[in-house]
């Protein structure tokens, strides 16, 4: 049993078409396939005997040398001894491309094609027809290709034959011709742009050269290095010197300060001491002042005489004391300038030796930088250079190896091909065979094939359910029962005469009662796709069988198409039931008819008043039964024919869906679980019943809903040659007409065969 939600696919776990059952169309047809088809052939080997042409064949054989002798180069190997086989297999099929097959026939001369091929056929058709004629077959053990022709024409096999060949050889030449010359393009457009790139690089090997003055691109030979060696031990002389000039001219100047400070005042005495004219002018004014001071002696004060020698010995003190102060200065003045002088004569020296080696060291440095980088741009050049020298020498050596690879190629081409032909065709002189073998092969296709296929049309379009995986294939769930046959069995003498059957209603019965006590399922409800699927005698004994199992069980019949209680012979036609209930305002427990026998109660059908029925009790009253009945089982119209059965269908607990096998169409199955669970019924249980009434089916409900790929297809043509069949006993006794005059026409021939063979026979003698 399945419980199924609405989704935007109803189905989501089945499938909207039937799967194909091969092994069930085997058993339905095989043997009628067998018996038609062997019928057919019979009928066809007196044609084939009578149609049947001797088959002549020319042969040739082309020859695959493993090995090839190179003329001059090495450098591809030219054995095949490692994939042989494979080399020749993949020669025999380009022997049979479609362009060799159609430049042979364009090679022929009109009359050597009228003799094997239709004159008046283009060119592309008759290799269509060489293809089928034509046979390249590697000769295992040996290195030879057999290629063969038949036909039933002797004359014009080995022309053809060896034409073919011919064509096949100048194609691998061409092909081989133009490999090379692809390759001697690649090759020779190669050496346009090495010999292009050789130029530019000896282009910028010679303005490097007259950039960097060397053409010998070697750190030997870069004199700005060197130049910047003894410039940068030039350096280093003229900073130690500027070191010590700077050192020289510091310390003069820090002496003269110090020696500026120094005072010569004790030296300037010194030559006041040592002046003579000082000397001798004190000792004169000595001499002098002694004797005037002699001269005083005893002359008062006041004395002019001796005022006048006292006011001449003061003048000749200041004389003597102005000389001297004369001497100092200029004493003071000659020391303190000559020392001025020495100091400064010095400092300038010393000043003059600094500057000098300063500018010697800026001088040296300046040099130094620009010889620096002029060594780093020589080194630089010398790097590209040596770069430069690189690529030129490795393409020198890539254009030497390209021109000896063009020429190896130009000698190479002239070389033999690996491919030869060995022997070539001859007319044969007798027949090989004949198409007796093929023809018999084409007609036993054709009849066994042409009946299969029929069937197997005819089967494909077989809606029918006829198997309970059909339906798991179409719901996603398997069947809850497979009833053997039940029929319109209803009473308990009918069902027990068939225990399989009985057991299969038995089982459905317990799977039900098993429902009612795990989830209270206790209305049940029993429709059929379709009528005649016998869900009246399904219901009526699972019920008699639920009765068996539970205390109280009521059947209710609302089929008002087929009333299956009018059977029972305990109730009268005219019961009042579910209809009087529905349209009077009857108890239902009046209508109730009790069965002693099955303990199960039944409420027929009741009389109908006229037009529709009235379905507003139909809640309410259902309700009120359940409340008395453990189990409730209804017996329904089928559910897409009857707007009773839908609305019960939203009322119950458990629906019966039963399909009949051999009868109910896969689609119309799917058709009404969707509307099942469109319904929201709560649980679905499908039953395949094998009994019932089983409908034949025509051509037309066939086609009534193709399967949706065909929708694409155009079939209208096949849909109407397939209406104007005939009807099946006009279709047999068409078939026995013709199969009668087939015999007849096959007896003709026979005996005219048998009197042509009785001729060659006796002419054969003769000669």
């Amino acid at each position: 049993m399945a419980d199924f939600q609405t989704t935007t696919n109803p189905l989501p776990h089945g499938k909207p078409s039937k799967a194909f059952d091969t092994i069930g169309f085997l058993k339905r047809y095989g043997l009628f396939v067998l018996i038609i088809g062997s019928f057919l052939f019979t009928l066809s080997v007196p044609v084939v005997l009578l149609i049947s042409k001797p088959n002549y064949e020319a042969k040739a054989l082309i020859r695959i040398d493993p090995v090839i002798p190179s003329l001059i180069t090495k450098s591809e190997d030219p054995s095949i001894i490692n994939y042989y086989q494979d080399y020749a297999r993949t020669q025999a099929k380009r022997m049979m491309q479609f362009e060799v097959l159609k430049r042979t026939v364009e090679k022929l001369t009109p009359e050597e094609k009228a003799a094997v091929l239709p004159p008046a056929l283009p060119a592309d058709k008759c290799a269509h027809i060489l293809g089928l004629i034509i046979k390249v077959t590697p000769m295992s053990g040996t290195h030879l290709i057999q290629v063969s022709v038949s036909s039933p024409k002797r004359k014009g096999l080995a022309t053809l034959l060896n034409t073919f060949m011919e064509v096949f050889l100048e194609k691998v030449r061409t092909n081989t011709e133009m490999q090379d010359n692809e390759r001697l393009t690649f090759l020779r457009n190669k050496q346009q742009g090495l010999t292009a790139e050789i130029t530019n690089i000896e282009e910028q090997l010679s303005q490097l050269t007259g950039d960097i003055y060397t053409a010998s691109f070697s750190e030997d030979y870069n004199l700005a290095s060197k130049k910047t060696e003894e410039l940068q031990k030039l350096y280093v002389r003229t900073f130690e010197e500027r070191v010590i000039a700077e050192n020289n001219f510091n310390t003069t100047l820090k002496a003269n300060e110090l020696l500026e400070s120094l005072s010569l005042d004790p030296m300037v005495e010194e030559l006041v001491i040592k002046d003579q004219s000082l000397d001798f002018t004190s000792s004169w004014t000595y001499q002098q002042l002694q004797q005037m001071r002699s001269s005083t002696d005893g002359l008062t004060k006041n004395n002019p005489d001796r005022i006048y020698v006292e006011q001449r010995m003061e003048g000749m003190q200041s004389y003597e004391k102005k000389l001297e102060d004369e001497i100092r200065d200029n004493a003071r003045t000659i020391l303190y300038g000559k020392r001025d002088y020495d100091l400064q004569k010095d400092l300038i020296l010393a000043e003059n030796r600094f500057e000098k080696a300063s500018n010697a060291e800026t001088e040296v440095l300046e040099k130094l930088k620009q010889n620096q980088e002029e060594g780093v741009r020589i080194s630089v050049g010398m790097h590209l250079g040596q770069a430069l020298d690189s690529r030129l020498e490795h393409k020198r050596a890539l254009l030497n190896r390209i021109d000896t690879r063009i020429h190896e190629l130009e000698v190479e081409g002239k070389a033999p091909l690996r491919i030869s032909i060995e022997s070539q065709a001859r007319e044969p002189d007798s027949a090989a065979d004949s198409n007796v073998k093929k023809l018999m092969l084409i007609f036993f296709v054709l009849s066994f094939g042409s009946t299969g296929g029929l069937f197997l049309a005819y089967d494909f379009f077989d809606n029918r359910i006829r198997r309970p995986e059909e339906i798991q294939h179409g719901l996603g769930h398997p069947p809850a029962a497979v009833i053997p046959d039940a029929g319109k069995a209803l009473l308990s003498q009918e069902i027990e005469s068939n225990p399989v059957t009985a057991g299969a209603l038995r089982s459905l019965a317990v799977r039900l009662k098993h429902e009612q006590e795990k989830h209270g399922a206790g209305i049940i409800l029993f429709t059929g796709i379709e009528k005649g699927v016998g869900s009246s005698s399904i219901a009526f004994n699972t019920t008699r069988a639920l009765g068996t199992l539970v205390p109280k069980v009521l059947f209710i019949d609302a089929d008002t198409s087929n009333r299956s209680t009018e059977l029972v012979p305990e109730i009268p036609a005219d019961a009042p039931g579910l209809l009087d209930i529905l349209s009077s305002s009857i108890p239902w427990k009046t209508t109730i008819r009790t069965r002693m026998e099955n303990n199960m109660d039944i409420m027929p059908t009741g009389n109908a008043t006229g037009g529709s029925i009235p379905q507003q009790k139909l809640a309410n009253v259902l309700k009120e039964i359940r409340k008395e009945y453990d189990i409730i089982c209804i017996d329904s119209a089928p559910l897409m024919e009857s707007d009773l059965t839908e609305n019960l269908v939203t009322h119950t607990d458990i629906t019966t869906l039963i399909a009949l096998g051999d009868s109910t169409l896969f689609r119309d199955l799917r058709t009404a679980a969707e509307l099942l669970v469109y319904l929201n019924a709560p649980v679905i249980a499908p039953v395949l019943n094998w009994g019932g009434y089983k409908r034949s089916f025509s051509i037309d409900k066939l086609l009534e809903k193709r399967p949706e790929f065909l929708n694409r297809v155009n079939t209208e043509k096949l849909e109407t040659l397939l209406r104007e069949l005939p009807s099946t006993t006009e279709l047999l006794q068409k078939t026995k007409e013709r199969a009668r005059k087939l015999l007849q026409k096959a007896q003709e021939m026979a005996k005219t065969l048998l009197q042509k063979i009785q001729a060659k026979i006796k002419w054969g003698r003769k000669k």
